[in-house]
C-alpha cells in the first residue's frame, strides 16, 4: 500500500514538473507590431518634463520596451519581463512567477513528502528483513556491508529532503508575507518597499492569513502594481 502511495505521488510530482516547466510564469508581452523609432512609447518621453522624473525608472525596460510593473523584473535567461518575478529556476529552465509560483509550491511541497516517504519506505525495509544478529554485530554495520546501494539512496535522500523542505519553509514564510524572493533578497533596490521614515514597509502584505487564502484559491494576490501614473502617461 505505501509502496503504491510512493509511486502515485511520483507520478503526480514529474506529471506537475512537467507542467510546471513549460508554463507561462507571467510573461510580459512587447509591444507587438511595425512601428517605427519615432513610434517606440519610450524613444517619445519628455525628459524636460519634471512629472516623468517622478518615480522608480528602474521600472523602465529597454530590451521589452515597457514600462513594467513595480513587482517583475527582466530575466537575461528567459528574456522576458516576469509579472511577480520570484525567481529563475536553473532545474526546470523557467522563471517562477506570478502565473506558475503556486504549481512550484506545490511541486515542492511532493517533493518533500516524496522524499520523506521514500526514505521511510527504505528503513522499513532494511528494518523488517535484518536476520538474527550476531552478538558482535550491529544493525548499522550489517546494513552498511549487506546494502551499501540502500545506504548511499538514504544519504542522497536526505540532502535532497533537506534542501527541499527548507527551500518549502523559505517559500511558506514569503507567500505569508507576499513577498517574492527577488524582493525579500534584494529589498534595498526598490524604494516601494521603504516608507517615509526608510524603513522598510510591504505594501502588498495584506496580513498572513489573507495572504495565504489569495495565493491557495487565486495563486497570486492581485494588487496594484502599476509603475507610477506620471511615467504612464507620458509614455502614451
Amino acid at each position: 500500500m505505501l509502496d503504491l502511495l510512493l509511486h502515485s505521488l511520483h507520478l503526480i510530482k514529474v506529471i506537475d514538473m512537467s507542467l510546471f516547466s513549460f508554463k507561462d510564469p507571467g510573461y510580459i508581452k512587447a509591444r507587438m507590431g511595425n512601428h517605427t523609432d519615432a513610434e517606440d512609447p519610450l524613444l517619445n518621453i519628455d525628459l524636460k518634463n519634471s512629472s516623468t522624473w517622478t518615480g522608480n525608472w528602474s521600472q523602465l525596460c529597454p530590451t521589452c520596451k515597457i514600462i513594467r510593473p513595480v513587482r517583475s523584473k527582466h530575466c537575461p535567461i528567459c528574456k522576458h519581463c516576469v509579472e511577480q518575478f520570484d525567481h529563475h529556476c536553473p532545474w526546470i529552465s523557467n522563471c517562477v512567477g506570478k502565473r506558475n509560483k503556486w504549481d512550484f509550491f506545490v511541486f515542492l511541497c511532493m517533493g518533500t513528502l516524496t522524499s520523506f516517504l521514500g526514505g521511510g519506505v527504505a528503513v522499513h525495509r532494511i528494518w523488517t528483513s535484518v536476520p538474527a544478529l550476531r552478538d558482535e554485530e550491529t544493525w548499522i554495520h550489517h546494513v552498511v556491508v549487506e546494502h551499501p546501494g540502500v545506504v548511499a539512496f538514504l544519504v542522497m535522500d536526505a540532502l535532497i529532503f533537506i534542501a527541499v523542505i527548507t527551500l518549502m519553509a523559505a517559500q511558506a514564510f514569503q507567500i505569508s508575507r507576499n513577498i517574492t524572493t527577488n524582493e525579500f533578497a534584494n529589498s534595498a533596490r526598490y524604494g516601494y518597499l521603504f516608507g517615509p521614515d526608510g524603513r522598510f514597509r510591504n505594501p502588498y502584505n495584506h496580513g498572513c492569513r489573507k495572504n495565504c487564502a489569495d495565493f491557495l484559491i487565486h495563486g497570486y494576490t492581485d494588487d496594484n502594481e502599476i509603475a507610477w501614473p506620471p511615467l504612464q502617461q507620458v509614455a502614451r
